[in-house]
């Protein structure tokens, strides 16, 4: 099952040739252009953002400027830096299963549930080159009738592909993952602020301009095989579980609800 959602939520006040070039070093940030001969042309980035062509080559102008991508006559756009390193800790992050599972009531919106291209991070996370596939599913978490925030999973296609899509539609992930028999040993994690990239600024009632945090973390077995890589974009508004770190065990658990 996938579902396309609009390309851009545009900010006010901002001027949209900035905003295409942010969205689009996001992207090749992310490595999702990395050795692809596929970069989108003025054309067809116009096409995609509902702008003018002039807006689209002042974006890739600026790209080309700052050295993400390269501008050859006649050979079109290519990307040509690679995406950040990771910096997912090695030393183990013991969670408890409520951590994983939080005793949060949310209803689910599948965005997206596909095997493609996924970011560099995630391909590094199960071991395989940037530009490999994986499944992937996205979707949004609303609380009480409003948008909380929205996941984007990533699990090697044997795994993802067996969750049945009425599943995605109610369950948490680690649910899903535990019909099948996985269960997670720990997790890594990591947090930092970004701006909302416009799948996630349109469905988090945001503009491709306002900042949001973002947790990415690893869920691993007992023999350090990763399981699923996860990135959740947490609307900046909307508060989020307390939770308490044992510092004896190591362990987080949520000790209050939403």
């Amino acid at each position: 099952m996938t579902v396309t959602p609009p390309e851009m939520a545009f900010g006010p006040g901002v001027p949209l040739q900035h905003q295409v070039y942010l969205q689009l070093r996001h992207e090749i940030d992310d490595g999702l252009w990395l050795d692809r001969a596929d970069f989108p042309g003025e054309r067809e980035l116009a096409t995609r953002f509902g702008v003018s062509v002039i807006t689209t080559r002042a974006a890739l102008d600026r790209l080309a400027d700052e050295g993400w991508v390269e501008r050859r006559r006649g050979h079109g756009t290519r990307a040509i830096r690679g995406p950040s390193p990771s910096m997912v800790p090695r030393g183990p992050a013991l969670l408890s299963p409520a951590a994983i599972s939080p005793r949060v009531k949310f209803r689910y919106e599948v965005l997206d549930s596909s095997v493609r291209i996924a970011p560099a991070d995630a391909c590094r996370a199960f071991g395989e080159a940037p530009g490999s596939e994986l499944w992937q599913c996205s979707r949004l978490r609303l609380f009480r009738g409003a948008p909380h925030s929205v996941t984007h999973n990533a699990q090697r296609a044997e795994v993802g592909l067996r969750h049945r899509a009425a599943g995605l539609r109610s369950q948490p992930m680690a649910a899903l993952l535990a019909a099948q028999g996985i269960q997670p040993h720990y997790m890594r994690r990591r947090f930092h602020a970004t701006v909302a990239p416009p799948f996630v600024a349109h469905r988090l009632d945001l503009t491709i301009v306002d900042p949001v945090l973002v947790a990415t973390f690893t869920l691993h077995d007992a023999d350090d095989l990763v399981i699923e890589w996860v990135r959740i974009y947490l609307h900046p508004d909307r508060s989020t579980p307390e939770e308490t770190l044992d510092l004896e065990s190591g362990s987080w658990a949520t000790t209050e609800r939403l």
